[in-house]
């Protein structure tokens, strides 16, 4: 069973703001979760057209493939970084 994990971290005082886990999705096979995974990863490209945001594929030490996406929600506020990740449980 694979799980994909969604975490939020605010970059304005780490220390004081828990990162924010969002409702995890659940995969028979990591092909599904990766799959998931890819579509997560074409949506967010359209993004980068007209807003500034940024969008990363990294592999973590297992070389497991995971996203980094960096935005911000208003100029006057902090920017914030969603990580999706696969997860085997």
């Amino acid at each position: 069973m694979w799980i994909l994990i969604t975490v939020i971290i605010s970059s304005s005082k780490i220390e004081t703001k828990a990162p924010v886990y969002l409702r995890p999705i659940l995969h028979d096979t990591i092909e599904k979760c990766e799959l998931n995974l890819d579509q997560i990863h074409s949506d967010l490209i359209k993004l980068t057209y007209n807003y500034p945001v940024e969008v990363k594929v990294e592999y973590d030490e297992n070389n497991k493939k995971y996203l980094k996406y960096s935005y911000k929600t208003d100029y006057n506020k902090p920017e914030e970084t969603k990580y999706f990740h696969c997860k085997q449980i």
